[in-house]
């Protein structure tokens, strides 16, 4: 590859527009309408207890996540900026089937469906 073909691509990645990343809001209870692209995290001061969000896909679908206790349990990272980072992933096994990883509010999607 010529030093122009690794400066052309550099600058494609560059200039290539991401997603905004979804933004994080703590709060104490869930709101009854909740926005898109928005990840609220339920608790009191530091303690997250639960992580509620509307499918990334747009089916609508309300996603609640624990974070405390039992199985699954999903833990939760707050970055710098403020994004979350969610481990494991999602994965709806209804509905629409959405498979993804929450990392540093980006979605980053996962193929669900096994073959065979």
């Amino acid at each position: 590859m010529s030093w122009i073909d690794r400066l052309w691509s550099w600058a494609k990645g560059f200039f290539v527009r991401r997603p905004a990343a979804l933004k994080t809001i703590r709060v104490e209870e869930p709101p009854e309408v909740l926005r898109p692209r928005t990840v609220y995290l339920l608790g009191e001061g530091e303690h997250v207890w639960s992580v509620v969000m509307l499918c990334p896909c747009g089916c609508g679908e309300e996603i609640q996540l624990n974070t405390v206790g039992g199985h699954p349990r999903w833990s939760v990272e707050v970055e710098i900026d403020g994004t979350v980072t969610l481990a494991p992933s999602v994965w709806r096994k209804a509905g629409c089937e959405s498979h993804f990883f929450l990392r540093s509010g980006a979605i980053q999607w996962c193929s669900s469906r096994l073959e065979g």
